[in-house]
């Protein structure tokens, strides 16, 4: 069975949060084996919207998922996350000072010499 779901018509303009994106996963029905999002008249997607979506991908291994009707900016957020994710994370560790201020002032003061 085939789904398609217009993004427009449940988060109008703007697609942000990774909450707001894991409502989509509710909306895709368990019978549906293909699913179509549809991103027209999408004007922004958020990284965060567009990782969550990512997540709602891998979940589904079994369903074919395909995007139409996405903006460039859509489209490059969408490629950029996928991108993000396919490579190894690294994190450094790093050192941090730590200061301790007796009040407000001396870390007014202290920011304000930076």
């Amino acid at each position: 069975m085939k789904q398609t779901i217009k993004l427009r018509d449940i988060y109008c303009d703007d697609l942000y949060t990774r909450s707001r994106a894991s409502e989509l996963r509710s909306r895709i029905k368990e019978e549906a084996n293909e699913v179509t999002l549809d991103f027209e008249s999408i004007g922004f997607m958020s990284r965060s919207f567009a990782d969550e979506v990512c997540n709602i991908i891998d979940d589904m291994k079994e369903k074919v998922f395909t995007f139409v009707g996405q903006n460039e900016d859509v489209a490059t957020m969408l490629t950029k996350v996928s991108e993000g994710r396919a490579k190894e994370r690294r994190r450094g560790v790093g050192t941090a000072r730590m200061y301790e201020f007796k009040d407000m002032k001396s870390l007014s003061d202290y920011l304000l010499a930076m």
